[in-house]
């Protein structure tokens, strides 16, 4: 059975309190939708036309060989998306980025493989601020490099999870290695 919602596939982070407030108190501040989900990076987008039985055993299996990801943020860029006009402050990942993008990647194939759009890069980031003044995005973009910002952690489990009533609702959480750990996964 199809999903009634688009389903997708996040990695929250796990990181340092302090630095979890910070991160929602300036999407508080900055980010309409801060209460829809946690802080993130979005790995799979709104994936609609396949059951999501399909799609949670795909996930499963990429999740299950991938090694947990370490990361390190320390810039702030423009972003945009190809839904309207708005402008987004994203944190990018300066360490982990290759490991974030390959793990994408590889969660776009078998199954997910006609649901990769090449038309939009994918941009491994932490969605900090969204505005309709693409000035003022570059602002806080330029405000939080120059402060000296600062987001280091462990990407440790993948949720798939649909939005229902303006919220992300988790469905299923997959701890990444798990063949690893259990040694029935390919080295590392």
């Amino acid at each position: 059975m199809l999903p009634a919602s688009p389903l997708y596939t996040i990695a929250t982070l796990d990181i340092p309190a302090e630095q979890a407030r910070w991160i929602q108190n300036f999407r508080q501040a900055h980010d309409p939708h801060f209460k829809v989900v946690e802080p993130h990076f979005t790995l799979v987008f709104g994936i609609r036309d396949l059951a999501a039985s399909v799609v949670l055993a795909h996930v499963a299996k990429v999740v299950a060989i991938t090694q947990p990801i370490r990361f390190r943020c320390a810039y702030a860029m423009l972003g945009a998306d190809d839904i309207d006009d708005t402008a987004y402050v994203f944190l990018v990942p300066n360490e982990g980025n290759a490991e974030v993008s390959l793990l994408h990647d590889a969660l776009y194939t078998g199954e997910l493989a006609p649901f990769l759009r090449l038309e939009f890069p994918y941009i491994p980031h932490i969605t900090m601020a969204a505005s309709q003044d693409f000035r003022q995005a570059k602002r806080l973009c330029d405000q939080l490099n120059q402060e000296g910002v600062e987001v280091s952690g462990l990407l440790n489990a993948l949720t798939v999870g649909v939005l229902r009533d303006g919220r992300f609702e988790a469905l299923r959480r997959f701890e990444l290695g798990a063949a690893l750990q259990a040694g029935t996964g390919p080295l590392p």
